[in-house]
């Protein structure tokens, strides 16, 4: 398989990770996204932080959602590994896996399945994208992948598609 090709201001670290969204969302007929280097600055700043406060213990948690850089709340998908560095397509992927557990015509996720981070990847009115890498030395899951959107998804009574 070659290796994916960047985007235009993706860092290489995180090479396909706009084109593996837009693959996800090309499925069920949604626009691409565009990478935006300020969301990704948003989830640079964020990852670095490492804040594990919550459950699951071990990983770090998720944001506020909230940037003054934006007008509204970030959606945001969060991937962890205890390896040294990220897949960012297989993060994707993994979030894309999530279809399986999702129910369109009820707009539910299968009882006891998490489905919202693709719900995220697929919103679509979500137009843009940014994500960042950091390692946290002190949790288990010592690389952290951020992955943040603008307008956010997963609004409560809205369908992604």
């Amino acid at each position: 398989m070659p290796s994916p090709r960047v985007t235009a201001g993706e860092p290489a670290a995180l090479a396909g990770i706009t084109a593996a969204h837009n693959r996800v969302r090309a499925r069920v007929g949604v626009p691409p996204l565009v990478w935006n280097a300020r969301l990704a600055e948003v989830a640079q700043r964020w990852a670095s932080a490492c804040v594990d406060r919550t459950a699951p213990r071990g990983m770090i948690d998720h944001s506020t959602g909230e940037s003054e850089l934006f007008a509204g709340p970030l959606g945001e998908n969060l991937h962890a590994t205890t390896a040294p560095a990220v897949d960012p397509v297989g993060a994707v992927d993994g979030w894309a896996a999530e279809a399986a557990d999702y129910d369109l015509a009820r707009d539910t996720c299968r009882s006891g399945a998490m489905c919202g981070h693709y719900t995220q990847v697929v919103w679509r009115t979500t137009r843009e994208v940014g994500c960042a890498v950091a390692t946290c030395p002190r949790l288990r899951y010592r690389t952290a992948l951020v992955c943040n959107y603008f307008p956010a998804g997963n609004w409560e009574g809205q369908r992604p598609y």
